[in-house]
């Protein structure tokens, strides 16, 4: 399994990624003291689980990492206290022993398809809408109820640039709100790009 871990104390962050890494099955791929970048990191390196310190979140970070995981492409395990937030797959303790947090990423693992599923090849329509990759992708955003703002954070797109897509996307689909986009989604109405 493939993690990327977060914390802004770089001591806890060292030497959590370095328990982790000595497990076989788990590699670590990132290690980042800030949301963003976590998730940019994330993204890149095609990590499966986000490990999050959440000991010294502030109330826009656990949002921006909810809505990284609302995407779908990750799962997300908090550090610390159990908290009633649905969106995360698990809450480990902060006083957890190394086996305690082994068992509960490998619970997690195996949630996770034996060979990951790009988004490209997640499933294909035929109503002829011919959206670009780029515009597909903020599409599922807007389908998941995200803000511009957000789906900005979450994609490295500018927020003007998220604008302009959701723009284009609604002049392609016929659409005059982003609740129609949604729909759209969620009936198969919109071819998936293939290119």
């Amino acid at each position: 399994m493939r993690i990327a871990v977060f914390s802004k104390e770089r001591l806890f962050l060292d030497a959590l990624s370095g328990l982790l890494d000595r497990k076989g099955s788990i590699q670590v791929v990132a290690r980042e003291t800030t949301a963003k970048e976590l998730i940019s990191s994330a993204k890149k390196n095609s990590a499966q689980l986000l490990i999050v310190d959440g000991e010294q979140l502030d109330v826009d970070e656990v949002q921006f990492l909810l809505g990284a995981r609302a995407v779908g492409d990750f799962f997300l395990a908090m550090i610390g206290e159990k908290n009633n937030e649905s969106s995360v797959d698990a809450t480990i303790s902060r006083s957890s022993s190394a086996n305690d947090l082994y068992e509960s990423v490998s619970a997690l693992s195996s949630l996770v398809p034996a060979s990951s599923v790009s988004r490209e090849g997640k499933r294909s329509y035929g109503k002829g809408n011919a959206l670009t990759h780029r515009e597909y992708e903020v599409a599922e955003f807007v389908a998941k109820g995200m803000s511009n703002r957000t789906i900005s954070e979450v994609s490295d797109l500018r927020e003007q640039s998220v604008k302009n897509l959701v723009s284009v996307i609604m002049r392609k689909l016929k659409c005059e709100n982003r609740t129609q986009v949604a729909l759209k989604l969620i009936n198969a109405e919109v071819e998936f790009p293939t290119d």
